[in-house]
């Protein structure tokens, strides 16, 4: 399997859902040429958007991701309405983190979607992406390794993008 950040967004936008794209991926989106492994998104959590979350999720084939297996579940609304945190995830088109409270300030969707911006991924797509202000202090919070090695490279984009 090939990762493909632009599908997996391609149907969540078919599929109507509100969300917003954070980390690696969206540092990309802002011009980063740090190579990422999968996508994260923090959906809204209005239950009629996690209808179409679901559906959208049906249709990449979403399984659970947990230690590099994936387990098959009905990953339906009421379950997702019940997701505290994170749920990893493996689609048809590569890892996917659904984000319900991320790390930093910035604890919901509403809070990430006042600061984001829309990006054209390609012809008809557009998604809205987390601000890189957003992004670095998400990555500051988070505390990881893979963060703090990232931090100055995407600080020095910031810069440059001013």
């Amino acid at each position: 399997m090939n990762f493909d950040p632009v599908e997996i967004c391609a149907v969540l936008s078919e599929e109507g859902v509100d969300f917003v794209v954070l980390g690696g991926f969206a540092a990309v989106i802002h011009g980063s040429s740090l190579p990422t492994e999968d996508i994260d998104v923090i959906p809204s959590r209005e239950w009629s958007n996690l209808e179409r979350l679901a559906r959208a999720l049906s249709r990449l084939d979403a399984k659970i991701r947990i230690s590099g297996d994936e387990v098959a579940t009905n990953l339906d609304a009421g379950f997702l309405k019940n997701m505290p945190h994170m749920l990893n995830l493996v689609t048809k088109y590569g890892d996917m983190d659904l984000t319900f409270t991320p790390s930093g300030a910035l604890k919901d969707y509403e809070a990430w979607r006042a600061h984001a911006r829309q990006a054209q991924l390609r012809d008809g797509l557009i998604v809205t992406v987390a601000s890189l202000d957003d992004i670095i202090a998400s990555k500051q919070a988070a505390n990881r390794p893979k963060d703090h090695r990232a931090l100055p490279y995407l600080e020095s984009l910031r810069d440059q993008l001013q």
